[in-house]
């Protein structure tokens, strides 16, 4: 069994329209020890189609059903069905940070636990968002910055870098809805004490194919969340 990588979980849903640009990127310029896992939800997908037509029998990219359905548990099933030392969540249509993916692995290498690429620090942008979805994003994020003790300024990017250790500590993973996975193991991360770093990065709304953020069905599950890393802050609760 391999254990000294870093397991790229990219969970998809009809992403035929960007994931060869997606994966192309990685594969030309990743160096460390990797293996990307696709982490689909039916069998059908027009995305597995597509990438074996680019990236025929390539022992870098390896393919994991969902044991349900939805982007949180794509994500659960590819930390279940992977083994590296690490794991990255990384967006389908995230064709600007590829060049990251061995910064974070380096961070990972000195000692972090958890290694966050940030928006909302000098370097990192959002571009092209609607307006009420950018505005949400960086309230929230203003809020953790100054009324919690969450060492990040850009706390509900769902690109971030796991350890391992990180993951199997928290074992129980809660989220259902939305794309609150990441937000919820970065808290429950924090409340155990856990080390982590910001690097700057670059988020553009996709400009191929349709969002599947949706505002009103997914907010509750964020504040679920808000609600916890503020006990952890305010009452000081650290496990």
């Amino acid at each position: 069994m391999k254990t000294e990588s870093l397991d790229i979980l990219i969970p998809v849903y009809n992403e035929d329209k960007v994931i060869v640009k997606t994966i192309q990127q990685i594969l030309e310029n990743t160096k460390c020890d990797y293996l990307i896992s696709i982490c689909y939800d039916y069998d059908q997908d027009p995305t597995l189609t597509i990438i074996n037509e680019n990236f025929p029998n390539n022992n870098k990219i390896n393919f994991v059903k969902n044991f349900s359905r939805g982007f949180n548990n794509a994500l659960k099933t590819g930390i279940n069905k992977t083994y590296g030392n690490a794991v990255m969540f990384y967006m389908a249509d995230d064709h600007e940070n590829y060049m990251l993916i061995d910064q974070c692995y380096e961070r990972f290498i000195e000692g972090y636990d958890l290694v966050c690429p940030s928006r909302f620090i000098k370097g990192g942008k959002m571009e092209g968002n609607p307006f009420v979805k950018e505005f949400l994003t960086r309230f929230a994020s203003f809020f953790f910055q100054y009324f919690s003790t969450l060492p990040i300024k850009d706390s509900t990017n769902a690109f971030r870098l796991f350890s391992r250790k990180v993951l199997n500590s928290i074992g129980n993973f809660e989220s259902i809805k939305g794309f609150t996975l990441s937000f919820e193991i970065t808290s429950k991360a924090h409340r155990l004490g856990c080390t982590m770093i910001e690097l700057p990065s670059v988020w553009r709304d996709r400009e191929v194919g349709y969002s599947k953020f949706k505002l009103l069905s997914f907010l509750p599950p964020y504040i679920r969340w808000l609600i916890y890393i503020t006990k952890t802050s305010l009452f000081h609760i650290i496990k």
